[in-house]
């Protein structure tokens, strides 16, 4: 199947309808073995259940759809633990046939506007060190290395460590963000 421009794909909340094709692209992404924490897709049964939790939630969950197929998601989910309601954690992906045509921008752009309008106050995401191309993206949206974990995941291309990414709605940027031009700094 060849892919549709990015840039024309339709972006929207996702619906029951969407329920197969979602857990099909979430499972595509994840056998890649190099982006998710997850490294194979779930049961029908199980994508149901979660994605209607976090629809009952309200944690803003937008697909990126070509026809009817979702070939990229961004999903947001409000942290549960009392104290820490004001937050919630990014997840993305995009299938590898749509990648680098700006389609993560947009999902991401969609997710953190409904965040934002729903009283998320700081959104934060897990990435890999060697996702030079991910943590460049987030960077635009705002995004800051909070932390750092070394030799935290071993799969095909060894020892990799993981980002703590962080921003805060007070300093988040416009909803159109232009790339900062410089690396994210870690603390010290």
């Amino acid at each position: 199947m060849s892919a549709a421009p990015a840039r024309t794909l339709p972006i929207a909340p996702i619906e029951l309808r969407h329920m197969e094709s979602f857990g099909d692209c979430v499972g595509e992404v994840a056998r890649e073995r190099r982006f998710l924490a997850i490294v194979d897709g779930f049961p029908p049964e199980q994508v149901a259940v979660w994605v209607a939790a976090n629809r009952a939630r309200g944690n803003p969950l937008h697909v990126a759809l070509d026809g009817e197929r979702v070939v990229g998601w961004c999903e947001i989910r409000r942290e549960a633990l009392p104290g820490r309601e004001h937050g919630g954690v990014l997840g993305i992906g995009v299938r590898a046939a749509y990648r680098r045509q700006g389609l993560g921008r947009r999902l991401m752009l969609a997710a953190l506007t409904e965040a934002q309008a729903r009283g998320f106050e700081r959104v934060e995401l897990w990435v890999r060190a060697p996702n030079v191309a991910a943590i460049a993206l987030y960077t635009t949206f705002g995004f800051v290395v909070e932390g750092r974990r070394r030799d935290a995941v071993r799969l095909d291309a060894g020892p990799e460590d993981e980002l703590l990414m962080a921003r805060h709605a007070a300093a988040a940027p416009a909803a159109h963000p232009t790339p900062a031009g410089h690396p994210p700094q870690e603390p010290r």
